[in-house]
């Protein structure tokens, strides 16, 4: 009898491993089976653009809010997020019981922890009309969210007196590529071997 329970304990153990080495086997081959080929650690593209809505907040001689959209795509390195793009907006600020719009076109460049960008705005008030082009530079977080010093070279000889020469603004591009860049449709032109 102790010969029999000692050849059963050793085949059950065997078994045991057999079907362990399997399973270990049937996983690599599984793993093996996705594509991993296109999973390139150090791959670097844009994203497709994407019309993404664009807000802000800021303040010159008194605070401003903006609305708009933008033509936004992001540049995936693997050391940081860029992202570019050109955008409109319209620009609302209130003073003294008076509402002084400003449309605005501009682009915008990120990379990593830096933004430049440009625009020009018309602001416009009881038929009174000023333009200004903006350029600007700051902090970004990988261009999802950027604060930004702006400098109005004033066009034009009017000049509404809510609106100072300096501006400090708070913008987000709301690209929901930023939620899984991986996952984000790659620009045709910047993935090599492919066609448009």
């Amino acid at each position: 009898m102790k010969r029999c329970s000692t050849t059963i304990s050793t085949d059950v153990n065997a078994y045991r491993s057999l079907g362990l080495v399997l399973l270990i086997c049937f996983l690599s081959i599984h793993a093996s089976g996705q594509d991993t080929v296109n999973i390139k650690p150090f791959e670097r593209y844009w994203t497709q653009p994407r019309l993404v809505p664009r807000f802000g907040v800021g303040i010159q001689r008194v605070a401003f809010a903006e609305v708009g959209i933008q033509w936004h795509k992001i540049y995936v390195h693997p050391l940081a997020l860029a992202s570019a793009g050109p955008y409109v907006s319209f620009e609302g600020i209130v003073d003294d019981d008076s509402f002084i719009a400003g449309p605005r076109i501009g682009y915008e460049v990120a990379a990593g922890l830096i933004t430049l960008g440009a625009d020009v705005t018309g602001y416009l008030h009881a038929g009174d009309e000023s333009f200004a082009l903006t350029p600007r530079a700051g902090l970004s977080v990988f261009g999802f969210v950027n604060l930004s010093y702006g400098y109005h070279v004033f066009l034009s000889d009017f000049r509404f007196s809510a609106i100072s020469p300096n501006r400090l603004a708070l913008t987000v591009s709301l690209n929901r590529d930023y939620f899984n860049v991986k996952a984000a449709p790659k620009h045709r032109r910047s993935v090599p071997g492919l066609r448009e």
